[in-house]
C-alpha cells in the first residue's frame, strides 16, 4: 500500500498545484502536457487496483479508503473543469464511472466522496447533443439504475446529494426523460432504465412521491398518475 499511496500523493500534488484555492498562481485551463500525461496515467492505474481490491472484513480497503478520505474523484472531476471541459473529456469521466461502479469488488456508491463528483459530473452532461456522450451517459444511467433496483438501501444517498443536483432532486430520473422516445439503443436502454425506477416506485413512497409531484412525467402516461397517488 505505501507505493500505491505515494502515487496518489503524487497525483494530489499536481492536482492542488492547478487548483486556484490551493494556489492563487495557478492559470484556468493552462496544464503543462507532461503533468496531464502523469496525472492521466497515474489515474488508471489505481482506478485499476481500485476495482481489484477487496473490502476487509466488512471495512473499505485502504485504497478506497484513501480516495475516500483524500476526496479524490472530486479532485478529478474539478482538475477536469479547470482544463478545457470537452466532449472527450467528458467521455472518459464517464468510462471512468462505468469501470468503477460495474467491476468494483466494493460498494462504491455508498460514499458520498464517490457518489457526489458522479452527480455533479452526470449533472454536467445535462442537455448535451453529441451523440457519442448522449449515449455513453445513457449507459451510465441505466447501469445506476439497475444497481438501485438491486441495492435500494443507497437510494437515499441520491436524494440526499439534493444540494449538488438542484431542484430536480432526483437527476438521475430526470436526466432519463429527453432520451424516452429515441429509436435505437439509447432510447432501449432509457426506457430500460425508467422501468427499474418505476418498479422501485412500487416499494419506495419517496420515489413515487417525487415523480407524481415534482415532475411532469405521470399525466404523460394515462393511469399512473392516480396509481402512484395512492402509494
Amino acid at each position: 500500500m505505501d507505493d500505491t499511496c505515494l502515487i496518489w500523493f503524487q497525483v494530489v500534488k499536481i492536482l492542488e498545484k492547478h487548483d486556484p484555492l490551493k494556489n492563487t498562481q495557478a492559470k484556468y485551463g493552462f496544464i503543462p502536457p507532461d503533468e496531464a500525461s502523469a496525472v492521466q496515467n497515474y489515474v488508471e492505474h489505481m482506478l485499476f487496483l481500485l476495482i481489484e481490491e477487496q473490502a476487509r472484513d466488512a471495512a473499505m480497503g485502504p485504497i478506497l479508503e484513501f480516495v475516500v478520505s483524500e476526496n479524490i474523484m472530486e479532485k478529478l472531476f474539478l482538475w477536469s473543469l479547470r482544463r478545457e471541459f470537452t466532449d472527450e473529456t467528458k467521455m472518459e469521466q464517464l468510462k471512468m464511472y462505468e469501470m468503477l461502479i460495474t467491476q468494483s469488488h466494493q460498494p462504491l456508491l455508498h460514499h458520498k466522496p464517490i457518489l457526489k463528483p458522479l452527480m455533479m459530473l452526470l449533472s454536467s452532461c445535462s442537455g448535451t447533443t453529441t451523440p457519442t456522450v448522449e449515449g455513453k451517459l445513457v449507459v451510465l444511467l441505466n447501469q445506476l439504475c439497475s444497481i438501485l433496483a438491486k441495492d435500494p438501501s443507497i437510494l437515499e444517498l441520491f436524494f440526499h446529494t439534493s444540494e449538488d443536483q438542484g431542484a430536480a432532486n432526483f437527476l438521475i430520473f430526470s436526466l432519463l426523460i429527453p432520451f424516452i422516445h429515441r429509436e435505437g439503443t439509447v432510447g432501449q436502454q432509457a426506457r430500460d432504465a425508467l422501468l427499474f425506477i418505476m418498479s422501485l416506485s412500487a416499494e419506495n413512497s419517496m420515489v413515487a412521491h417525487h415523480i407524481v409531484e415534482n415532475t411532469y412525467f405521470c399525466p404523460a402516461v394515462p393511469g399512473l398518475h392516480c396509481g402512484m397517488r395512492d402509494l
